[in-house]
């Protein structure tokens, strides 16, 4: 055989083989195309025209307790744009400038210094993102969302708010965001090149699951109410801030939690003040240290003591030329004769000596832990960041911390403990937990805090401040109320400066009989400086007269 026949030989072998491989070939992508893979290629195929659209949960929206609308959601738009796509971007930065109020300037640059997809402005009203949508313009993607309405302003530090995401960052909508956000659905279809659903494609849909609703236990009708008697207040009494807090004692839902701030000072500049700053409480936690000694069967009711209009507990220290550190002298607010009076007579006229008095066999420690049983010193629980705990002066080698506490100094506590503390007295010694919001947990609870017993006397010592001949509560007597409470005054303490001698934390923490139950109120005015009523600044002053306000609008006479 020659070298030319083994050549064509050879050739016709490599021919046909790379024929029958290449066949092979053909033979086993049709069959992969048509058997073993034909799913796999099949989805492949149809994720190029796939499209899935996310059905947006809706937020769920938040009520007062007369079902009016606080917070909800609206639909609107956000504007993204790609950069790149944009062959006109002064054209475009001049439009959008006119319908989102935005400088051309800012879009301009923004346009020209950005490579990616971003937003150019965020939760657009609808009617202006649809109409920018129609435009239809190269490079503009104005995406379907929704925004955060709040329809009280009253109520704006205690509802919080939402990022541009929906999410929940401050107030009630962090607290409650897992229950205010729903779950998004989607849907898929098969679209066109151009966009457009193919009418014969595979549709599916997964449904939202929208957020709950929550409705507050608070009366926005009442908070506006106690915003403007706020308002009046700071007015006349010169006040850093006033603050007002009612709750039902049973249920510890909270019916008015408002607050104004003086626009002409720094001071105390706290947004819920009521839960995140302290002050010492003066004579209105004097039912507690008395509640203490009555307890412990150091005393009664009905108990008297000789009461002179100031006592030493340092040697000298009420003489004219004492030099002592220590400030050992205690006053009554006013000059009076020595006189008897029972312990119920102590607090209706809220004498510091006479407290002292009535305290003195009592140890510190003890009074301490039944204000502990009462929640002082410890948070509250309310549904709101930032809460004080408030706290206890060290008493290590204080001689006067007794004496001090008695009179409700040496002790730091939030409004919001006031209102728990006093709602334990009126409900009749059971524990409660203070609440925003209705229908979502169970706040009655069967703990005892103190006796029925003990509990029924401490509320009629409270009474008596009102219904007693010479109470500092006697302003509030009204036919057809039951009343009780305490007058607080105390010298404000400012940060940095130390306790001034022309401004006080005036306040009158009490308790009305209504038909759902006692509810607790709380008034507080901090850094009072005048009181357009009284020559001096007192809590029954400045601080009782709201509360009567709110009252008579609370319970209407009648």
């Amino acid at each position: 055989m020659n070298f030319k026949k083994v050549k064509e030989i050879l050739l016709f072998i490599l021919v046909n083989a790379t024929f029958l491989t290449g066949a092979a070939l053909f033979i086993s992508t049709v069959y992969d195309l048509q058997f073993s893979k034909s799913e796999y290629f099949q989805n492949q195929a149809l994720s190029y025209r796939e499209r899935v659209e996310v059905l947006e949960a809706a937020r769920g929206s938040i009520y007062d307790r007369n079902l009016n609308v606080i917070s909800s959601s609206v639909q609107s738009y956000n504007i993204g744009i790609r950069p790149n796509e944009v062959s006109e971007k002064e054209e475009l930065s001049e439009v959008l400038s006119l319908f989102l109020d935005m400088e051309e300037n800012k879009i301009l640059s923004e346009l020209e210094s950005r490579n990616s997809y971003f937003y150019i402005k965020r939760n657009v009203d609808f009617e202006i993102g649809k109409e920018i949508k129609s435009w239809n313009y190269k490079g503009l993607y104005p995406e379907l969302s929704s925004k955060r309405i709040l329809h009280s302003n009253s109520l704006q530090n205690i509802v919080g708010r939402v990022d541009p995401d929906n999410n929940g960052i401050e107030g009630l909508e962090l607290y409650y965001d897992t229950l205010l956000t729903g779950r998004n659905g989607e849907l898929r279809y098969e679209a066109a090149p151009n966009g457009s659903i193919i009418p014969q494609g595979e549709i599916s849909t997964i449904q939202p699951v929208h957020g709950d609703d929550i409705i507050l236990s608070i009366d926005g009708d009442l908070q506006y109410l106690s915003e403007n008697l706020c308002a009046q207040a700071l007015s006349e009494t010169k006040a850093y801030n006033c603050s007002v807090v009612f709750a039902n004692a049973l249920s510890g839902e909270i019916i008015i939690s408002a607050e104004k701030k003086s626009p002409e000072t720094e001071k105390f500049n706290i947004n819920l003040i009521s839960g995140r700053a302290n002050y010492e409480p003066g004579s209105a936690l004097k039912i507690f240290t008395i509640g203490s000694a009555i307890e412990n069967n150091l005393i009664q009711a009905t108990t008297t003591f000789e009461v002179d209009d100031q006592i030493e507990i340092i040697n000298g220290s009420c003489a004219i030329n004492y030099e002592g550190k220590d400030k050992g002298c205690f006053h009554d607010f006013l000059k009076h004769e020595k006189y008897i009076l029972s312990v119920k007579e102590i607090i209706e006229r809220s004498s510091n000596v006479g407290t002292i008095l009535a305290t003195q066999s009592s140890d510190i420690k003890d009074i301490e832990e039944f204000l502990k049983r009462f929640g002082f010193s410890e948070k509250t629980g309310i549904e709101l960041s930032g809460e004080t705990r408030g706290g206890f002066t060290e008493y290590n080698t204080c001689k006067t911390c007794l004496s001090s506490l008695s009179i409700g100094y040496s002790i730091d506590v939030s409004q919001y403990q006031m209102v728990k503390a006093y709602s334990i007295i009126a409900n009749g010694g059971k524990n409660v937990d203070l609440t925003l919001t209705r229908g979502i947990s169970n706040n009655k609870s069967s703990i005892e805090i103190i006796s029925e017993s003990t509990a029924m006397k401490l509320k009629e010592l409270l009474i008596n401040v009102v219904e007693g001949k010479n109470g500092t509560g006697k302003s509030l007597r009204m036919d057809n109320y039951t009343i009780g409470g305490k007058t607080g005054t105390s010298r404000t303490h400012i940060e940095g400066i130390g306790y001034s001698n022309s401004r006080f934390n005036t306040s009158f923490t009490g308790f009305i009989e209504t038909d759902e139950g006692p509810v607790v109120g709380s008034v507080l005015l901090w850094g009072a400086a005048i009181s357009p009523r009284s020559e001096y600044v007192t809590g029954g002053s400045t601080a009782a007269p709201i509360f009567k306000t709110i009252v008579s609008y609370l319970v209407p006479g009648e």
